[in-house]
This record gives structure tokens, sequence and C-alpha cells, in this order.
């Protein structure tokens, strides 16, 4: 049976023509495996960033951490936020002030939200303080593996500024 044409598979299809389809699918199939990989990897980073961020330098108050998880040029942003723009020393001073006057704060994270290079995530303050619990909303734009820029929106700023927040201009 030497027709000159390639063997049929079962399905009736030519071998050479099953292959030749096949190859690129595979090739494109683990490509698209390992850009997944990558890119859950990243949010991972990402995720853990945000939440050093609230559990370690926030909560516990460990200010050397900052350069590893911030661009040195961080740029913090948000409404009647003195610091605004002032890369890590301006972080640096939002810490030591909030823990200054809410030693024992901490933060719950109620929800966050990943949009490519972005995390929002929406807080909750827990611990001694005065008056309604502070909230707020924070997004977290990130460069590689480190915040480049840090949006902070207090939800209610007469309770943020019970524990240390600055408040917002009405």
């Amino acid at each position: 049976m030497s027709s000159g044409a390639p063997a049929a598979t079962m399905t009736g299809a030519p071998q050479s023509q099953t292959q030749g389809r096949r190859q690129p699918m595979l090739k494109e199939t683990h490509a698209n495996v390992e850009s997944s990989r990558s890119a859950q990897s990243t949010r991972a980073r990402m995720v853990d960033t945000v939440y050093c961020y609230f559990d370690e330098v926030l909560g516990q108050g460990r200010l050397e951490l900052i350069d590893a998880l911030m661009t040195p040029g961080v740029a913090l942003r948000g409404p009647a936020r003195p610091e605004s723009g002032a890369g890590r020393e301006g972080l640096r001073r939002f810490v030591r002030k909030l823990r200054g006057s809410a030693p024992g704060v901490q933060f719950a994270l109620e929800r966050r939200a990943i949009q490519g290079n972005k995390v929002a995530v929406r807080w909750r303050a827990e611990g001694s303080h005065p008056g309604p619990v502070p909230r707020g909303l924070y997004v977290f734009v990130f460069e590689d593996d480190r915040v480049a820029e840090l949006w902070m929106h207090d939800l209610d700023p007469d309770s943020c500024s019970a524990v240390g927040l600055p408040r917002r201009a009405a």
C-alpha cells in the first residue's frame, strides 16, 4: 500500500499532519503554563509584601523592612498627607507617628483585589483607640518586587485621626 500518501492514524488523519499540528500546541501550552506560574508567583510576592507592610512595618514598627519592600523613591499619595511623595524616609516618619500615637494598633485586612501590578486592600485598625474603628483603602503599585507608589485613603477621617493618621482636609 505505498500510495505515496502519509500513513493514516486511527482517526483517519495522516500522522505527519497530526504531529505537525500538535507540536506547536504543546510548546504554546508549556509557555502558557510557565507564564501562568510566573504570574502566580509574582502575585504571591505582591500579596506577601502587602501583608508584611501591614503586619510587620505598621503593626510591629519594623522600619528596617521598608528598604526591602519599597523602591527608593516610593511615592506616598493621599489626601492631606504631609509626607506625600517623600520616599522611604517619609514612610518611616509616617510609621513612627502612627506607632507613637497608637503603639498597640494592629491591622485586619478585610478585602483585597489584584490587577496587573496593583494590589488594593481595605483595612480596619484594631487595638485600644477611642471612637469608631478606623478603616481605609490602600492601593500598592509595584515595580518588579517592590512598592513604587502607595495610595492611602482613609474611609473615616475622624476615626483615623484618633489613631494618629492626619486628618483629611474637608
